[in-house]
């Protein structure tokens, strides 16, 4: 009984869904339009589109050219549904 009580109280206190960071949104629109894909409107995005976007665009996945690059740009494509 005392676990169901629980398991209702933290499904109340917790919201179901919660919208990304203002400021991740524009960083991952910085880095998208960086990478090319400034057709794409950050915003517009899942939680779950922008999280992985955000680990993935990371470091040196943004180096000017060679392959990191190359292998962002794709992964872009995949995260965002365009493969």
């Amino acid at each position: 009984m005392r676990s169901l009580i629980l398991a209702l109280a933290l499904a109340v206190a917790t919201p179901a869904v919660a919208a990304p960071n203002a400021q991740l949104v524009a960083s991952v629109q910085q880095r998208l339009n960086y990478l090319g894909f400034r057709g794409v409107d950050a915003r517009t995005l899942t939680t779950r589109q922008i999280a992985a976007l955000h680990m993935q665009l990371q470091g040196r996945n943004l180096d000017f050219g060679g392959v990191r690059r190359m292998n962002a740009r794709s992964q872009v494509k995949v995260i965002l549904g365009w493969d």
